[in-house]
């Protein structure tokens, strides 16, 4: 995994399900203590994230998602002042989980956990669940490579 400009500890493939029966593929970007808040606060306002109770659209975000030749998935945020992005390894479990977001619409959701303890599937789901936290989330759209 490689990170440019993300001031996150680590980014974690996940998904959470909605009341329709559908799912919710997400990339949850894990903040920890060693995380600067100031680096955390600048990334977020720099690239649109939405509070975990408001509306986050794709239309509104300068970031995209890809799937490279290579296998690995990216996510790469644009700004003014420039690039920011995520790389995944082209593993079987993130192919499996891009593939589906592919056939759920293409559209992922990249959730940033601030000052979190851990980084395990129960720490981030206790995180977005409601009374959990903090955390904030930017609607991701696909574009092919």
């Amino acid at each position: 995994m490689s990170f440019n400009g993300v001031p996150v500890t680590a980014a974690v493939p996940t998904g959470a399900p909605r009341s329709d029966g559908g799912w919710d593929l997400a990339l949850a970007l894990v903040g920890t203590a060693q995380d600067r808040r100031d680096e955390v606060d600048a990334f977020l306002a720099r690239h649109h994230f939405a509070p975990h109770d408001e509306v986050a659209r794709a239309k509104d975000s300068q970031a995209r998602w890809t799937i490279e030749k290579d296998g690995r998935v990216v996510v790469t945020f644009l700004a003014a002042d420039g690039v920011a992005h995520v790389a995944l390894p082209g593993e079987e479990g993130v192919r499996r989980w891009a593939a589906l977001a592919l056939a759920t619409g293409g559209t992922l959701a990249v959730w940033l956990l601030p000052e979190m303890s851990g980084m395990g599937p129960e720490d981030i789901s206790r995180r977005i669940t409601p009374g959990g936290g903090e955390w904030w989330r930017l609607s991701v759209g696909f574009v092919p490579a």
